[in-house]
Parts: structure tokens; C-alpha cells; sequence
């Protein structure tokens, strides 16, 4: 079953880069943070996303799962 994550990651991460990180929604926050949002079919597609973050030698932040009544409804990802 599909979870729903949200990944912070130093830095503001261009656009482009969404096609890297699974088509999951990119954020910029303050502080100069990007937050990855949206959801991954199972524990194999979010450790090969955090793969994929330890190779872009990018700096990992956190890493939530979120309780699916608090995910955002479609069009606010």
C-alpha cells in the first residue's frame, strides 16, 4: 500500500529535479530547505529515494511518514 512521505533536504533544489526524486512535489522553505512531498509504493521506493539523495551527496533533513488524514487533498501537494 502506498505511504505518504515528506523528505526535507538542504538547500532549494531547481525544478528539474523532480523527474530525479519520483514525481514527488517540490517545496522551497525557509531557510533555504526543500521539502519532497508525496507517495511511495512501498519501503523499497523510499530507501531507493534515499539512495538517490546519499548519491547527490544532498543533506538529508528529515524524513516523515505521514497518518494519510493528514495528507494534503489532491492539488495542495
Amino acid at each position: 500500500m502506498p505511504e505518504y512521505y515528506q523528505i526535507k533536504i538542504k538547500g532549494h533544489l531547481d525544478q528539474r529535479w523532480s523527474d530525479w526524486f519520483s514525481s514527488l512535489s517540490l517545496t522551497y522553505l525557509e531557510g533555504e530547505e526543500t521539502l519532497l512531498s508525496g507517495s511511495l509504493p512501498d519501503q523499497a521506493a523510499l530507501h531507493g529515494l534515499l539512495e538517490r539523495i546519499r548519491d547527490l551527496n544532498l543533506t538529508l533533513i528529515s524524513v516523515v511518514r505521514c497518518d494519510p488524514s493528514t495528507r494534503p487533498a489532491a492539488g495542495q501537494e
